[in-house]
This record gives structure tokens, sequence and C-alpha cells, in this order.
């Protein structure tokens, strides 16, 4: 969403925005709070990535500078958080398991029972889902924006009397980070004139890089291989397959793999699709659903076929033939890049029947491919 700001006229404002102009900003007298844009800010570049069927994963500027005793505010533009840790402890995960409620009486379209049924259900990390710590910055403590809801996201503030360097990241996206730098009081700081400068620059820049990398720059000598993305750690996400139409014979086995750097996750999905109310339509709809439960807030439930893989794994290399389960699904599961989650980054899916599947990213339903198998 873009914002406006009024402007003074007086020529007092006029003075001080030209003295902003320069690089650096003397100490003011009290506090200040420095913006920053968790995802491209203002509706003319969020098109654009739109545009070029790519996300921007970052934090505008990735580095920021403040005097103690300033604010961070983030503006959430889009499905991220703002989440401090101590250091030395674990990242908190978006997914985990809930070993007290286990999957029970998930069927497929032949009515068989899933091999996941009697695994933990999994749910959304209330750690991760809920606005946690106080509003100024302890590093004892995990701070956490929380997820954003329904409406457009609520800034995330948070000030702090502590000098150093604290890093951050979004749970959302592995990968996706960034950090805060606070200096003493009396210490040269970019002006808020610069700051937004920079800020534009960084946005600028990793459009450019979208841009190219949108058009499978790179992917061009893919063999036997469905990759999700074309990503690079520094932000850029590519919502695309490549290649868009994987062209092999009967009995090849495919790798489904994500991209080597991305900071997303997605499935590889097959079955009925039809961009409405099919039945993997039906199964991306309904990826998270609210469970309540007693007093508290609900719990947040993860659709077991569309995060568990649709095969056992312990039950070695599965095959496809477009009758799978009864109507032709098949699911990887959840795929990640991420070293420091459970979800594997590739799988492998033997093909032994001529015909061409579609499939698409339950989690990114706009992204679609498809294999084409020769006989």
């Amino acid at each position: 969403m873009q914002r406006t700001t009024a402007r003074a006229s007086t020529p007092l404002a006029i003075v001080l925005a030209a003295g902003a102009a320069t690089s650096l900003a003397a100490a003011p007298a009290g506090a200040a709070t420095r913006v920053v844009e968790a995802g491209p800010s203002g509706k003319a570049t969020q098109e654009a990535f739109a545009r070029a069927s790519t996300e921007a994963n970052a934090y505008f500027r990735r580095v920021t500078t403040i005097r103690r005793g300033d604010t961070v505010r983030w503006d959430i533009n889009g499905f991220h958080t703002v989440t401090f840790t101590p250091r030395g402890d674990p990242q908190p995960s978006l997914i985990v398991p809930d070993p007290a409620n286990p999957v029970s009486g998930v069927t497929d379209a032949a009515g068989a029972p899933f091999w996941f049924n009697g695994q933990p259900r999994l749910i959304l990390n209330p750690e991760a889902a809920a606005p946690l710590g106080p509003s100024t910055f302890r590093r004892s403590q995990v701070h956490n924006s929380g997820l954003p809801g329904e409406g457009p996201p609520k800034p995330y503030r948070l000030k702090f009397n502590t000098t150093g360097r604290f890093s951050y990241i979004c749970i959302v996206h592995p990968g996706m980070r960034g950090t805060v730098r606070v200096v003493g009081r009396k210490s040269s700081v970019p002006s808020a004139a610069a700051h937004r400068r920079q800020v534009r620059r960084e946005e600028r820049a990793l459009l450019r890089k979208a841009q190219r990398l949108t058009t499978g720059l790179g992917t061009t000598r893919l063999q036997n291989t469905a990759q999700a993305g074309n990503d690079t750690r520094d932000g850029v996400a590519v919502l695309k397959f490549f290649p868009a139409n994987l062209r092999v014979a009967t009995n090849t086995t495919v790798t489904l793999r994500m991209s080597r750097r991305s900071t997303d996750a997605h499935t590889f999905t097959f079955g009925p699709i039809n961009g409405k109310d099919a039945y993997v339509d039906q199964l991306a709809r309904s990826f998270v659903t609210p469970v309540p439960g007693g007093s508290g807030p609900p719990t947040l439930v993860a659709e077991p076929r569309a995060v568990y893989p649709s095969e056992n794994p312990a039950q070695g290399l599965p095959s496809y033939d477009g009758t799978n389960h009864g109507n032709g699904f098949y699911n990887s599961g959840v795929l990640d890049s991420d070293p420091d989650t459970p979800s594997p980054s590739k799988v492998g899916l033997k093909f032994t029947k001529a015909g061409t599947y579609e499939y698409l990213c339950i989690i990114h339903p706009s992204m679609r491919g498809r294999v084409t198998v020769s006989g």
C-alpha cells in the first residue's frame, strides 16, 4: 500500500529539508523513528515484481543504522514476520508437529487411508503466529511481529536502548534477514532522506535481478528435472516452475527440486486441477484451517494432504501413471532449501505411463507446470 505524507511548507521546514539531503544527520534533540520495509514498498514496485511473477523476500534496507533510544518501524508488505531471537537460540519454525493430536481418518479418492494417518498433525507454530515480546528490545527475549492477519498488516515497532548489531529474520521465508545497527546518541547516522534513497536503490536492484531470473536464466541445462523457482538468497523468489513443460520418456525418474538458493517453500502436486473447485484446488484453499481449542485462540492446523508427501518416503521411489490414489493425486509434500528444517529440498518421481500431467504448488497456486511423457 502506498503511503502519502503531508509536508510542511514553512521556511524553517524548507531549511530542515535541505539539511536532510546530506548523507549524515547530526544527533537530534529527541528520539527518532526509522522505517524499514518488509517486502517492497509502494504499489508500483509491488506490481512490477508481480508482473515478473516474482516476490521480494527481503527487508529494505537490509542494514538499518539508528541511535540508541530510537525506534524502528517495519511496514509489513506481504506475508512476513519480523523476528528477533536471543543469540544461540534456535530460530522458530513456521510449521511444527503436534504429537498429542495425530492425523486420523484421512482417505484418498479411492477410499484408501493415507500413510500419514497416525503421524502428528502439523500446525502453525503459535510462537510464529502470535506477537511476542515487549515493545523495547531486550537481547534475552524473543521479539516477534506475528503473522499478518486479515486486512492490511499493522506496522511493527521496536525501540532500541542498547547499542550493538542485532539480526532478525522472517519465519515464513528462510534466509530473509535484516540487521539493526544501534550506535551511541552522539554518533552520526544516515539522514532520513538518505535512508529512503537507499531503500529505493535496494528495491530497484532486486527488481532488476528478478526480471532477469524470471526468464529462466541458468535453468536451461536441467536434465530430467523440474525446478520450483529460480531464486537468490538475497530475496528474489520466482513463482514459476522450470521448464514450464518438461518432456521425458516413459519410465524416466524425474527430480522435483527447489531452487538451491530459495527463501521460499513449494510443493509439486499432481491431480485434478481446474483453477476453481477441483481436488487439488480445494487442498490449496484449505492449506491452513483454524480449529477452536477452549478459551484460547484457535489452533492453525495444516491440511495433511497438502504438507505431507502423498507416498510414504520409507517405501522408496514412488511411481506415477495418472491414476494414483484413484484420481491421479500425487504430492511431494512441502519442500524447501533451508538446512535447518526437516523438509527435503528434492524428491524423485518415476513416470511409468505416457500422458500429459499438470501440477501446481499448493502454497502458491498460481505456479503451474506440466510433465509430458512420451511412449
